[in-house]
């Protein structure tokens, strides 16, 4: 049996009713998981608050001593995968029916680390294609050399990025709750969105641009009363939208400004991040009912409920073998 089984206490509830949802029903599911477990996504979210808090530190610090900006992003990593899995494994578990904390969330995911990274590293290479072909060509070029010229490249890439991206969507949730290796992660994903490409893609941006929108709002919003206060040190309402919206730099003479401002942003994303990643998986799960009938799996086979790990088919098998 999977160790996701010795750490997930199962409530004393029939197999759940599952059943394919729409897109209204996905984001108010997602809400709902968010609400009635409020404590269990946020204790998982401290992670992730304290890779983002290193990452501002060492940000600072790069920025000052002319190193290279991305290291603070490399060591944000661990800290996001980490996070981000522990987030996929507890809603598993509660559309499953099932208890978990956010302790052993997090240490499913780390027995799962490595592969995680890997999968992560190969998705993002392909998904940033266009953008690291531009940052690649952009020195090569020569002065006079036209704007069509410099994109040709990347405008090329965008179409291939855009759709493997989409299609690697479920690699984190098929890695870690069909205990899987990294080439079926991939393979499994891809089988999932074959044939609903358009579909799976638009309820992605869809989750993705809400969470994004409830952050900029509130922190704009934020920006908006500290300039009509004319408390933001010099700062304009143009400055904080691109800080906000693109990450630039916060230029203001007011110290108090800047720490209520970047603090803001820590706590905001500390907060949103679950929702978008609750809403891919319960797209994963969406998409497993609509093509494998995995609702009509889990009323056969009622020990699928046991946990997250246990969700694939060849562990069902194996399960039923060691049950006989």
């Amino acid at each position: 049996m999977s160790d996701a089984i010795n750490t997930t206490q199962l409530n004393d509830r029939n197999t759940p009713s599952l059943q394919p949802m729409g897109v209204g029903e996905i984001l108010d599911t997602t809400f709902s998981f968010y609400r009635n477990h409020f404590l269990l996504f946020l204790g998982i979210a401290a992670v992730h608050f304290f890779g983002s808090l290193v990452k501002y530190s060492l940000d600072g610090f790069f920025s000052n001593s002319g190193l290279p900006r991305i290291i603070p992003n490399l060591v944000n990593i661990p800290f996001a995968l980490v996070s981000t899995g522990a987030v996929i494994i507890a809603t598993a578990t509660i559309y499953l029916d099932g208890n978990i904390t956010s302790r052993n969330a997090l240490q499913q995911t780390l027995r799962r680390f490595w592969h995680l990274l890997v999968c992560h590293l190969i998705w993002v290479l392909v998904a940033t294609m266009p953008f690291t072909s531009l940052f690649f060509l952009v020195p090569t070029m020569s002065i006079g050399t036209s704007l069509e010229s410099i994109l040709f490249i990347p405008l090329c890439l965008a179409p291939f990025s855009i759709h493997f991206a989409v299609r690697w969507g479920f690699v984190a949730e098929t890695l870690l709750l069909e205990k899987t290796n990294v080439q079926n992660a991939f393979k499994r994903s891809s089988e999932l969105v074959r044939g609903r490409w358009w579909r799976v893609c638009g309820i992605l941006v869809l989750i993705l641009l809400l969470s994004a929108a409830i952050h900029y709002i509130f922190e704009i919003s934020l920006g908006i009363i500290f300039v009509l206060a004319k408390s933001a040190g010099g700062t304009d309402l143009k400055t904080i939208i691109q800080w906000s919206v693109m990450e630039t730099e916060l230029g203001s003479g007011s110290l108090f400004f800047y720490a209520i401002m970047t603090t803001t942003d820590l706590i905001l994303k500390t907060f949103i991040f679950p929702i978008w990643v609750i809403g891919i998986t319960l797209l994963y799960f969406d998409q497993r009912i609509r093509k494998e009938g995995f609702d009509l799996e889990i009323q056969v086979d009622s020990s699928a409920v046991h946990g997250p790990e246990s969700t694939a088919p060849q562990d069902r098998l194996k399960d039923n073998n060691l049950n006989n």
